[in-house]
């Protein structure tokens, strides 16, 4: 069991699938705790006990094993814990929703959309908590097949929450893009040593998730990225500035840094080439 919201304890103490990441914690009685729900949305349930919770600074309520929250991404939530309790929390990818969203048929009056600022705070009805109870049952089983098996269940939840209107479908609305956030931040901030960390926390989001998202969009580290786009402007510096012009002014730690990176991507010195540039 979880017995804290520590994001770097939740990473070794989850069930993870494709779609769907299952986090369940024993909290005991006056326990207390501020939260982040990250760059995905969390439906939040308690299988015994109480929760009180102030989310984003508004909001505050306590809520108890016949009802769930759902916490949009990049939310802050107080905890209080009244007596010993037993939560379960789903985090919800957004692959899962936009799968779902392509394989079901939604009446025309039917717009889907999540919203980014709504917590929404519902009743248990049995066609939500029958997909959690299976998903639960599979978590805890031997099955080799039960990562499919969630996942199968998820999109039955996702469907559930639909058609209670706890989720809105709206294909006009774009979805926020960490990655592309990150992307664009390290082109816009070319000639600082940004870390990945100081970019999460911009987002409000795990620094470990965005670097695992980053690293399987671009095969790179957000580092490796930013310093190939560095190398790329230097060759352009190089034609009118020194080396160690060119080193400093793109933020390079270091003059021999930057050669040891230049040649190890261009296979000669900064020198070398610019020589090169001035004989052709």
């Amino acid at each position: 069991m979880i017995r804290s919201f520590d994001p770097n304890f939740e990473k070794h103490h989850n069930y993870e699938t494709e779609y769907l990441k299952v986090l369940y914690y024993d909290l005991s009685k006056n326990y207390k705790e501020m939260y982040k729900s990250y760059e995905y949305n969390r439906l939040c349930t308690i299988m015994s006990g109480t929760k009180h919770v102030k989310i984003n600074n508004g909001e505050e309520f306590d809520y108890t094993d016949s009802e769930f929250i759902l916490l949009p991404p990049r939310s802050s939530v107080e905890m209080e814990i009244k007596e010993d309790t037993i939560a379960v929390v789903y985090e919800i990818s957004d692959k899962l929703i936009e799968d779902t969203k392509k394989r079901i048929e939604l009446t025309t009056e039917q717009e889907v959309h999540l919203s980014e600022k709504t917590i929404i705070k519902e009743k248990f009805t049995e066609t939500i908590k029958e997909p959690l109870q299976r998903i639960n049952h599979y978590c805890m089983s031997n099955d080799r097949n039960k990562s499919f098996l969630i996942d199968l269940c998820s999109q039955e939840l996702i469907y559930s929450l639909i058609k209670n209107c706890c989720i809105t479908l709206d294909p006009s609305k774009n979805t926020f893009d960490p990655v592309t956030y990150t992307l664009n931040y390290l082109k816009e901030h070319i000639s600082e040593n940004i870390t990945i960390k100081e970019i999460a926390d911009q987002l409000n989001i795990s620094a470990s998730s965005l670097a695992a998202s980053f690293k399987k969009r671009t095969n790179m580290t957000p580092k490796e990225y930013q310093n190939i786009l560095k190398l790329k402007l230097s060759k352009e510096a190089l034609k009118y500035k020194n080396v160690t012009e060119v080193c400093y002014d793109l933020g390079f730690e270091n003059v021999s840094y930057f050669i040891k990176l230049f040649k190890n991507y261009y296979g000669e010195t900064p020198k070398q080439f610019a020589i090169r540039l001035t004989q052709s």
